[in-house]
């Protein structure tokens, strides 16, 4: 079998197939967050902006918050987790009304540690898609 041969061979073994696969659906959130929770983090209404980013529940039931420090997010709704994020910038004079959105992503387990997580994407810049 020559290589034009064997290439189309394997073209029509990829595509017999029909459509293509869909990814799995989303989990659901969980209506507590707890440590090994992924996040996607928007935070609008601060003075330069600060890109979505995204953030892992560590295993001390932390989150980071850039240009702040950590909350305890294990136990906590999203929702409130999302109060305590603006109650900090508030607090710390970056933003009076942060606007603050999480958006659950999936599940770690075993939950990182901190030290593991090392953030290798600026949380100002953007997601790449």
């Amino acid at each position: 079998m020559n290589l034009r041969a064997a290439a189309l061979a394997l073209g029509a073994a990829l595509f017999a197939g029909g459509t293509p696969a869909q990814p799995p659906p989303a989990p659901p959130p969980p209506a507590t967050l707890s440590p090994g929770d992924a996040l996607l983090v928007r935070i609008q209404g601060m003075g330069g902006g600060i890109p979505e980013y995204r953030e892992v529940v560590d295993s001390e039931g932390c989150i980071e918050i850039p240009f702040v420090g950590f909350l305890t997010a294990a136990g906590r709704t999203p929702a409130d987790v999302a109060d305590g994020m603006r109650t900090a910038y508030a607090a710390a004079g970056l933003a009076s009304n942060a606007e603050i959105r999480l958006t659950y992503v999936t599940h770690f387990d075993p939950p990182p540690a901190r030290t593991n997580l090392v953030r290798i994407q600026d949380p100002r810049q953007p997601v790449s898609p």
